[in-house]
């Protein structure tokens, strides 16, 4: 059986080890060694990475109770190796798996929140729990979560079986019927306490620092998207550094920024509603006198607009109104006939799509699309003269 070393303190980072067998799999290697600094993958934990001799580890499995390790080139059975173990990235997954026993433990104390799923990519965390968290809630969890850091709190372990650990009261207890049971325990249990067999920080004060990123309700529960020590850091100082751009292009400082978004979108609001008002009023002047088969293209108008016009067009008189608006380097273009018209608008945008290499449909009381490219006065008489067609049969 595989000597595991990767759970001593402190952290390991090379060893030499013995080959104890290779063969080929898939498109690399799989080797077994006599001992390891390699992590295998388990627990919600990413494996290590690395080198044996020459050979990058890109990855390792937990196989009979052996660790296989997954490798770009073959080893020789029975010969020696230098393992070195790529240190940041352990210890990266280190405090990731101990921050979320620190947030699962005190989810579970202070909430009554049971952590029924954690996953650990390479960029991001997450802790699935089963209860809904609000923001009160989840900014409690952040601030105990950083104290109990603060207080540099023990991590431990403790081996046993399986009758030994049906003894136990813990937070999470494994399924596994084995005679060697890992119970790791943070602070001697107050803060958390859990079968598990990844590699956690010798202490809370190594996890530095956890920050709680997002959440969304999830299965009946929450969803909490979570980072520890530098990968927190790093997060944090991008946002700060984001956040003082925007202020910057504001002229005003990180603080007081929230109050001017505020106003600014109470102003942009305001604007919207009175914009809206006078485009119902344009388009109430611009449908004044509508022909019966209204069909005409307007510099500047939107989809929203379009719509406007057209139902200000049917209430004027026109029996069809066929209106197309260019902005932003594109054409809309929407189709509404009034009471009385016999001409199917879904028809009638293909017929538009056809001539404009447009997209678009409806059904025969209103259709709408668009195109790229702009409209010509040639291409509005072609239809309106179609329409006319289907007017007067």
């Amino acid at each position: 059986m595989t000597e595991r070393l990767y759970y001593v303190h402190p952290v390991i980072a090379s060893v030499e080890a013995k080959v104890v067998s290779c063969a080929a799999e898939g498109n690399g290697y799989a080797a077994v060694l006599d001992r390891t600094v390699i992590f295998p993958e388990g627990g919600g934990q990413p494996a290590d990475r690395g080198t044996i001799g020459e050979a990058a580890v890109l990855g390792a499995a937990e196989r009979d109770g052996e660790v296989v390790h997954f490798l770009d080139r073959p080893l020789e059975p029975g010969r020696t190796y230098r393992v070195e173990l790529d240190l940041a990235r352990r210890l990266d997954h280190s405090e990731q798996h101990t921050g979320e026993h620190i947030l699962s433990g005190l989810a579970s104390k202070l909430f009554n929140a049971k952590n029924v799923g954690f996953h650990m990519a390479e960029d991001y965390a997450t802790i699935d729990l089963d209860a809904c968290l609000d923001e009160d809630a989840l900014v409690r969890l952040e601030e105990e979560a950083n104290a109990a850091i603060r207080r540099d709190l023990p991590v431990t372990e403790i081996m046993t079986d399986h009758a030994g650990l049906a003894e136990m009261t813990l937070r999470k207890k494994s399924e596994i019927v084995s005679d060697e049971i890992r119970v790791v325990l943070i602070g001697g249990g107050d803060i958390d306490s859990c079968t598990c067999c990844g590699t956690h920080c010798a202490s809370t004060g190594e996890v530095g620092y956890i920050r709680i990123g997002d959440s969304q309700k999830y299965k009946g529960g929450v969803r909490l998207w979570f980072s520890c020590g530098g990968r927190a850091v790093r997060e944090a100082a991008s946002l700060t550094r984001a956040f003082t751009g925007v202020a910057r292009s504001y002229s005003t400082s990180r603080g007081e920024l929230p109050d001017v978004l505020r106003k600014q979108s109470e102003e942009l609001s305001a604007a919207k509603r009175e914009l809206k008002a006078r485009t119902r009023e344009l388009c109430a002047a611009l449908s004044r006198g509508a022909e019966r088969i209204s069909v005409l293209s307007r510099e500047g108008f939107g989809a929203d607009d379009l719509k406007t016009l057209t139902e200000a067009l049917v209430e004027n008189g026109a029996a069809v109104a066929l209106v197309f608006g260019r902005r932003d380097g594109r054409t809309s273009y929407r189709a509404l006939r009034g009471e009385g018209a016999s001409a199917p608008m879904n028809e009638l945008i293909k017929a538009v799509n056809g001539l404009v290499n447009g997209k678009g449909g409806g059904s025969p009381a209103f259709a709408q699309g668009s195109c790229a490219g702009e409209v010509s006065p040639e291409t509005l008489a072609v239809l309106r003269d179609l329409v006319e067609k289907w007017e007067n049969a």
